[in-house]
């Protein structure tokens, strides 16, 4: 078997065991939130976002090094150098351990600062909230020290750990509900807190896996290797531009929404945040198992492999975003009435247009791992970062003007376009990759199924079924269908029945 074929099946495996660990995470998931909301109550619901969400603005200083230990990480394994693969992963791990210090240290002063004087929240809630930011923050700070050892899981593409991982993760996070139901204290702040202690014993469980496993995470000893440090820095330091703009932008518009709504128009964000990770979860799934594989190709010098993974993994993952947001966009007042006791207002209209926010994203999602592998990234961070954060200015002056809270993702939508045109011309750039062959196949076929079939699925649920579960059904097959028979190729279509007549023959 060669070796592309190998590396196929090993991303059509990985992709399997990560949906089978996401439909799980997802049903838990979604009756946590629609819990955390009865429970909690619109109001400190809201308080909890908004505190969270300003906390993980502080992401734009470990962002960048989320991308830089992937990338660094998953070269070296492609390079075949364990030495250099064990340096890189001490040098990562001792690096986020400084930063996470640091992050610590800013948001201590600044979050708390901005918490009593800036955000819109009941007075009567201060001193909560500020012990949620404080659980907040210790979270974030867990997650920045584990940083490296997830990339080095999905270096590896051992993706199984993250389907039980994740598992337990999500029952955890369920069970931090639960208890609210039995405690007699703040409930709000009891949630907190048990989010922030399962955090830590999730960072142990990835910290177990990745020493028993890999011999490179053994025997660590705090410090770094100088010239890889230059290399991280130099690469982190720009793309720390490029994630902080993206955080500034997303959490920058829930703080204008706050100042000028209040905290109900957050719990509605809140919501659809809740709706966007469980939906971008699946696609994450498929980017998590292709994305070495794109890395590794730079890294051997193979385009014509690294331009068929960005050109596939740009249609598939269209494709199956589409499988879910469809049938959720034609049903989301069911849906959401169905899913929680009280809908906050705006939730309908911030989870359709986000979903096709989201339609946009993936498009673009391969092309940038594809420059972020390539190393040169600062005149591309500096082009597509600026453009995020042109979002905020441009919102500010439209709710400033009594403009309507959906703003905020119309302009994102707008400028996620001019985004995936600035990233086609760097692949172009660094990696040969032919731009305008991109947007005839892979863009502006995926937009034409996707408009093909709203429209199917909206016009079943308008004119034919009343029923919420049979137009939902209905979208999932208007998508399977014209996939089959439009969106895939005839190589493609005999390759997914030879494969199924081989299991049926098994």
């Amino acid at each position: 078997m060669s070796a592309t074929s190998e590396s196929n099946k090993r991303i059509a495996k990985n992709t399997v065991i990560l949906y089978c660990r996401s439909i799980l995470v997802l049903l838990v998931s979604l009756y946590t939130s629609r819990l955390a909301l009865q429970i909690l109550g619109v109001s400190d619901y809201g308080v909890y976002n908004i505190v969270g969400g300003f906390v993980a603005m502080f992401s734009i200083l470990t962002g960048s090094m989320v991308n830089a230990s992937q990338r660094f990480i998953t070269y070296s394994l492609g390079e075949g150098s364990f030495d250099r693969l064990r340096q890189t992963f001490h040098t990562c791990v001792s690096l986020h351990i400084v930063l996470a210090v640091l992050v610590v240290a800013a948001l201590e002063i600044i979050g708390v600062w901005f918490l009593n004087n800036k955000l819109n929240i009941p007075l009567e809630r201060k001193d909560v909230a500020f012990w949620v930011m404080q659980c907040s923050i210790a979270v974030f700070a867990v997650n920045v020290i584990s940083i490296p050892y997830n990339a080095l899981i999905i270096a590896h593409e051992k993706m199984s750990a993250f389907a039980y991982i994740s598992i337990l993760e999500a029952l955890l996070k369920l069970l931090s509900v639960v208890v609210l139901v039995f405690t007699s204290f703040d409930k709000l702040l009891v949630y907190a807190v048990m989010l922030m202690v399962f955090a830590v014993v999730i960072r142990f469980v990835y910290s177990i896996y990745c020493l028993r496993h890999f011999e490179e995470a053994g025997n660590f000893k705090f410090g770094v290797n100088k010239e890889l440090f230059g290399e991280m820095f130099a690469f982190a330091g720009w793309n720390m531009f490029g994630n902080g703009s993206a955080v500034l932008r997303n959490q920058g518009i829930d703080v204008l929404l706050n100042l000028y709504f209040g905290v109900v128009v957050n719990a509605a964000k809140g919501v659809t945040n809740q709706v966007q990770n469980a939906v971008i979860s699946f696609i994450t799934n498929f980017q998590t198992a292709v994305n070495p594989q794109i890395t590794k190709s730079i890294a051997q010098g193979d385009l014509e492999r690294n331009h068929a993974l960005v050109f596939q993994g740009g249609r598939f993952s269209f494709y199956l975003l589409s499988v879910f947001s469809i049938p959720i966009i034609v049903t989301a007042p069911d849906l959401l009435s169905l899913w929680l006791v009280e809908v906050p207002p705006f939730t309908v209209e911030f989870v359709r247009w986000t979903l096709v926010y989201l339609q946009w994203d993936v498009l673009s999602r391969f092309l940038i791992n594809s420059v972020l592998a390539f190393g040169k990234i600062r005149t591309y961070q500096i082009c597509a970062g600026g453009t995020k954060l042109t979002a905020l200015p441009i919102v500010w002056i439209i709710l400033e003007n009594g403009g309507s809270p959906i703003a905020g993702i119309w302009v994102n939508i707008a400028l996620e376009i001019v985004c995936l045109g600035i990233r086609l011309y760097f692949n172009k750039l660094y990696n040969r990759l032919p731009c305008w062959s991109y947007l005839l196949r892979v863009v502006l076929p995926c937009w034409a199924l996707f408009a093909v079939g709203v429209g199917f699925a909206y016009s079943f649920s308008r004119f034919v079924s009343e029923c919420f579960f049979a137009d939902a059904a209905f979208g999932v097959v208007v998508v399977v269908v014209l996939v089959w028979l439009f969106g895939i190729n005839r190589a493609e279509r005999e390759l997914v029945v030879s494969k199924f007549m081989s299991k049926l023959k098994c």
